[in-house]
């Protein structure tokens, strides 16, 4: 992804179309988008405010949310820092559309 990240563009709740992974990048479509059937999902939401959400697969399949922070790193075109819990991470968008996130997957 060679153009500044669209900050409006990134800025929703995605969640995780494992059926598309690749050995890559870790693809995930916006909320309401048609997946098949699962059990559960993850997913995470970029709010235009600078919140994150990151949301998980709880012991009783109810969600756990974890709340944070990101912003898009300025000496990169494609990064995305997240912060959640004193946590840090980069995570490098690869592909972003109105339909599609992918994100490189960690080695």
């Amino acid at each position: 992804m060679a153009e500044p990240i669209d900050k409006e563009l990134l800025s929703r709740y995605w969640v995780h179309s494992r059926e598309e992974d690749t050995a890559t990048e870790t693809v995930y479509r916006p909320s309401g988008f048609p997946l098949p059937p699962s059990r559960g999902r993850t997913g995470f939401e970029f709010a235009g405010d600078g919140t994150f959400k990151r949301v998980g697969i709880g012991a009783t399949d109810i969600s756990r949310v974890e709340q944070g922070s990101w912003k898009v790193e300025p000496d990169s075109a494609n990064r995305v820092s997240i912060k959640l819990q004193g946590e840090a991470r980069n995570l490098e968008i690869l592909d972003l559309k109105a339909d599609r996130l992918a994100i490189k997957r960690d080695p």
